[in-house]
Parts: structure tokens; sequence; C-alpha cells
């Protein structure tokens, strides 16, 4: 088992597609390709050309700046890739994924966090920028000390688990913990996990999570204006400087726990996802954890959990984790 992440000199694979390759079949901005910010419009509905085909993109980094590595099947080495936009797509089953816009000199890919079919249609439901590393972007962790709860409603830290541990999910009932990988990292950037301070969020004692992993909220009222009341937020969008802060300092030990399906699973009282499975998500947790995890289970791949992701976009000016507090009381 990986004891420390790869810093992003690491190679990193993603699958991508040509952005040209997911066009919007229907809405304002018809037979456009995904984009920028300023290049898509909300509600309108892409299809994925059922002729392109994935290439893995391999990207290392050069001087401070992310690049093509030399194996890579798209670009060409010692392009310098720049993160354009990130996305957020519903499918017509209610699943959400997340597409990451890329630019190689002048060539855009997208990069889809999650499984996209020819077969399907999407709906744009938000946008934003793309913050932090692009090795970071699928990070799902929690930290030594968090108290995941059991089948038998008992409560169990979450270093002290094993595989085929039966942990209770909202969705599934008990489920068995298929896999467990855990780094080592040091608390700074994007890799400074987010500390709740305990009821910040309902939450019975104090949480640790990595700033991309998501909580679970299910609002009683829309008080976000979501449209749904299963919400997803990530960590790093509830940091209010008061009862929510970022630690950076030192290291901080980060433990992934993996499912037959993308669970829900409840963490210090409060429902939190557990890890998603994609090859992006792969390539966020390094060759060495990663293999770990392909040798354990193969090709496994999943769909990501139907709720609706709040975007920093929906939250910029609002003091979330009060409003979510109070939007689902115990």
């Amino acid at each position: 088992m990986a004891d420390i992440l790869p810093p992003l000199s690491t190679l990193s694979r993603c699958t991508v597609y040509p952005a040209e390759a997911l066009r919007v079949e229907m809405g304002a901005l018809m037979g456009d390709a995904i984009g920028t910010l300023s290049e898509v419009v909300a509600g309108d509905v892409y299809t994925l050309d059922d002729r392109a085909r994935p290439s893995e993109l391999i990207l290392t980094q050069e001087g401070g700046d992310t690049v093509v590595a030399a194996a890579s099947s798209v670009g060409k080495a010692g392009q310098i890739v720049l993160p354009l936009a990130r996305h957020q797509i519903m499918g017509e089953r209610g699943g959400t994924v997340e597409v990451l816009v890329l630019d190689l000199e002048g060539t855009r890919l997208a990069l889809p966090l999650g499984p996209l079919s020819a077969s399907d249609e999407y709906s744009l439901i938000a946008s934003a920028e793309i913050e932090g590393e692009l090795s970071s972007v699928a990070q799902v962790s929690f930290t030594r000390g968090t108290r995941v709860t059991m089948a038998n409603g008992l409560q169990t830290p979450v270093e002290d688990l094993k595989q085929g541990d039966r942990v209770l999910t909202r969705d599934h009932g008990p489920q068995p913990v298929r896999w467990i990988g855990m780094q080592t990292v040091r608390a700074e950037g994007s890799n400074a996990p987010i500390i709740i301070a305990q009821d910040a969020l309902n939450n019975a004692e104090e949480l640790c999570l990595s700033p991309d992993h998501r909580l679970f909220i299910y609002q009683r009222t829309d008080t976000l204006g979501a449209g749904r009341a299963e919400v997803l937020v990530r960590a790093r969008h509830l940091v209010n400087g008061d009862n929510i802060t970022r630690a950076a300092a030192g290291h901080v030990d980060y433990f992934h726990l993996l499912f037959d399906a993308h669970e829900i699973i409840y963490v210090a009282g409060i429902p939190a996802e557990s890890l998603l499975v994609s090859p992006e998500v792969l390539a966020g947790l390094g060759e060495d954890l990663a293999g770990e995890l392909r040798g354990s289970l193969g090709d496994l791949s999943q769909v990501p959990h139907h709720g609706v992701e709040a975007t920093a976009a929906d939250l910029d000016g609002l003091d979330t984790a009060h409003l979510l507090r109070r939007a689902s009381p115990r």
C-alpha cells in the first residue's frame, strides 16, 4: 500500500474526448461544442458523438506547469495543459457527471469525471472555473479518526475498518467494504484538509475531510435553490473561517473507502460520499495506489450518485453551512 501521494511530476492518466465530440443537440447554442464559461448556457442539452473514441491523456509536471507526457496518446510531449472550465451535466436517468474542458495549446479536450454514453442526453446544470490542481479533482478521502456508522449502528474509526466489514449506506442498507486505501500527504495547497466543527452541519463530532469530498445534504426546503431536495456539496465550498476551516500544516493520513456502488455513508453522524471509481479518480490516486486498486478489483467502474452538486457559483455570497444546517435539521 502506498504511503505517499506522488506529486504532479508523477504521471496522471485521464480518459478524454475531443471537445467537439460533446455538442449541444437542443438549446440556445445548438450545434456548439462544450467550451469555456462564456461559451455555454445552462439548460442546453448535450450528446456525445457515437463516432467519438476516447484517448488516454497522460500528464506530468515540468517547471511548475502541467504538461503532456511522452507516452500520451493525445497531444504532443511537453505541451502545456490549461484547464478552461468545469461543467456539471445531468443524464436522462438523473445521474450527474462533471466534465473538465482542457486546452492543449489550441486543441480542446473534454475530460469526464465519470462514464458518458453516446445513447444518453445530458443537460448542463452548472459551470465554474477549475479550482486547484488537475491531479486533485477527484480526491475523496476521510482522515484518521473519522468514525463511520456500521451496519449494527456502532461507530468505527475509519483506520480500523477491514475489507468485508459491513457499513450502513443511505440507499442500499448494509454494504460490505470492497477496498480501503490510505495515503499520507503534506497538508498544504489543494491537499490541505477541511475541518468541520462539531454541530456545524448537525454532525455529532468534529469531521475532517479532503477538500473535494462531497457531503450529502437532504434539504427539507430548497434553501440553495438547487431545484431538488438532495444536494452534494464539496467540503471546500463550505469553508467560512469560523466553524468550517482549512488546516494547512504538517501531514495528514487520507483513507479511501470503496463499495460495489458509489454510496452515501454516514460519518460523524452525517452523510458523505464514498470513493467513486473512474479512470480520472484512479489518476488522482497516484500510480501505486491506483495499481493496488486495479489489482484487487480489476476494471470496476461506477455510476455517480444521483444527487445534484452545488457549485461554488451557486454558493457565492452565502453562509452555506448555516443555511444547510437549518435546511436539514436532525
